[in-house]
This record gives C-alpha cells, sequence and structure tokens, in this order.
C-alpha cells in the first residue's frame, strides 16, 4: 500500500515539474521576466499538494486499520482509495493549468496589441488600410475565376 502512496506522490511532482517547465518556456517565449516569486509559488505549492498527499495516505491508513480490525466483508483493503484519487484530482489540476494559464495570458496580450494599435493609429489610417484589404482581397477573387 505504501509503495503505492510513493508513485502517486512522485506523479504528483512529476505533473507539478511539467507545469513549471511549460509556464517558464511560455514565459520565455512571450519575453517575460522569469523571477524568483514565480519559484517561490512552485514551492508553496509542491508543500500544498504534497501535504494533501501525505493527509490522504494518512486517510487511507486509518480505513486500512479500521479495515482489518472489523474484518469488513472478509475482505482486506489493500489499495489506498483517498491517495490515489487526490492523486489523479491533482494531476487534473495541473494539466487544466498548462493549458488555462497559457490560453489567458495570450487572451490578454492580443487584447492589449488591439489597445495599443488602436490607440497609435488615426480614423484615417485605419480607413485606409480597410480600403487595401477589401481591394486586395477583390483583386485576388477576381484571378481565382
Amino acid at each position: 500500500m505504501l509503495l503505492i502512496v510513493v508513485v502517486a506522490m512522485f506523479v504528483v511532482i512529476v505533473a507539478m515539474a511539467m507545469d513549471a517547465l511549460f509556464g517558464w518556456r511560455k514565459a520565455k517565449l512571450r519575453g517575460e521576466a522569469r523571477t524568483s516569486y514565480l519559484f517561490s509559488r512552485s514551492i508553496t505549492k509542491f508543500t500544498l499538494y504534497e501535504g494533501v498527499m501525505m493527509i490522504a495516505c494518512c486517510i487511507d491508513t486509518l480505513v486500512h486499520f479500521v479495515w482489518a480490525m472489523f474484518n469488513i466483508l472478509g475482505v482486506t483493503y489493500c489499495v489506498p482509495i483517498i491517495g490515489c484519487l487526490a492523486a489523479v484530482v491533482l494531476c487534473v489540476v495541473e494539466i487544466w493549468s498548462m493549458k488555462e494559464k497559457a490560453d489567458e495570458k495570450t487572451r490578454k496580450n492580443i487584447t492589449h496589441a488591439i489597445e495599443v494599435v488602436a490607440d497609435a493609429m488615426s480614423k484615417e489610417q485605419a480607413v485606409e488600410i480597410a480600403k487595401h484589404i477589401i481591394d486586395k482581397a477583390a483583386n485576388s477573387s477576381g484571378n481565382d475565376v
């Protein structure tokens, strides 16, 4: 039973490391600063997640002892169900985190870029660009026929 819990804890650590690497890579691609604050958040998350896994292990141990003491249904309880469920939930959270943060930051950056362009461009320039795009689309559709 202990081996299964140790493997589940290791899987959670691997998921956290993957999330950190994905975040580091995305920040590097966007040219964002990678600071020690982000690493301290990772340490805090590691402490929280592994604490959850330890508590789940304790609950599984108690359930195992109660199960063995009262010989419930004549079956031995040897699979740490709570620990495995906690590991699955934490891994799903990490996968969700990898996907969500990147999409959210990308949307925020696109919105910011649109605002900067809109502030820098005058109304006449916007009209000229729109006319140019329409003319280019009309010329390219005429060539296809």
